[in-house]
């Protein structure tokens, strides 16, 4: 039964090509407490979760599907990620296809995308991922990219062979927006425009905004309603400042948006629980924590054919 499944899109396990982020949760964001009171972030699991704390220890894999398991959710997917090579920011894809081997049915990678190298490497390297890894789709941040012409928007020519191959294999391409989307400034990553320019050049490319496009909330949602192709994935965001408009469009765009905690940024277990208290139909809601997520990595296609889903 997948009635009660959920799908978290934005889980990173505390792993060392992560623990820039766990930092940026323990140490900048704790310094925020008293001015952005998120209760996704500053929940109960808050003082009770020791996944975030423990990167690079001993049982710490085992400590983090113990959250998973009592929060309820049943799969995690993590995004790979190249940023400027940092061994503290940056997830390779031969990594996250270790983890699903390693926790099949319950981990999703999305491939990593290096940018600062020549593209024809970069995208023989996504093939790779996608055709003979298994991931389940691709990670794209041109906020961060440092070589090639430096940090670019998703316009960018560059990234066409990207769009190109993604398109024909038929995964989704995740693109980094939200406020920490560039290395400056998040002007230029969040232009929303510029998203729907590619989408009407690629009319086929399955795109996802992780973080939904904020703060370009409006925008993000109009991307969405034009292009049907478009999926939204707020994260966090979703009960951060403003985050409102998202809550309150779910159920009119209801095969658009996914869920995700975007741990370690907000909590598992509270995300999910601020989550079910929204005022969705059953239907809205089945589609948010799970049915769309499953569609677009093709993960009921697999267990039909493979039996690779666990039941």
């Amino acid at each position: 039964m997948t009635k009660d499944r959920v799908i978290d899109f934005r889980c990173r396990p505390p792993l060392k090509p992560y623990s820039g982020l766990f930092n940026l949760r323990l140490n900048y964001m704790a310094g925020r407490q008293n001015t952005v009171v998120a209760p996704t972030s500053w929940g109960k699991s808050a003082l009770t979760s020791k996944a975030v704390s423990m990167v690079g220890k001993s049982g710490v894999m085992e400590q983090w599907w113990k959250e998973i398991d009592a929060a309820g959710v049943h799969t995690v997917v993590s995004n790979g990620r190249y940023a400027a090579g940092d061994p503290n920011m940056s997830m390779d894809s031969p990594t996250l296809a270790g983890l699903m081997k390693k926790y099949p049915g319950r981990f999703i990678g999305l491939a990593a995308l290096n940018l600062d190298q020549p593209m024809e490497k970069t995208i023989s390297e996504l093939e790779d991922a996608l055709e003979k890894m298994g991931l389940r789709g691709a990670n794209l941040e041109p906020g961060y990219r440092t070589k090639n012409g430096g940090a670019a928007t998703i316009d960018n020519a560059d990234f066409y062979p990207i769009f190109e191959t993604m398109s024909t294999l038929g995964f989704p391409l995740m693109v980094q927006t939200g406020a920490f989307a560039g290395i400056d400034n998040w002007g230029a990553a969040n232009e929303i425009w510029r998203f729907d320019s590619v989408i009407t050049k690629f009319p086929k490319l399955k795109m996802i905004l992780a973080h939904g496009g904020y703060p370009s909330i409006q925008e993000s949602l109009a991307l969405a309603l034009k292009h049907h192709n478009v999926s939204l994935c707020p994260d966090c965001y979703t009960f951060w400042p403003g985050g409102q408009l998202y809550q309150q469009n779910i159920e009119m765009l209801q095969d658009q948006f996914l869920y995700g905690s975007a741990f370690p940024f907000g909590n598992i277990d509270t995300s999910l629980e601020m989550t079910r208290k929204l005022p969705l139909s059953e239907t809205a809601m089945q589609k948010y924590l799970y049915g769309n997520a499953a569609a677009l990595l093709k993960l009921e296609t697999e267990k039909t054919s493979r039996g690779l889903v666990a039941a």
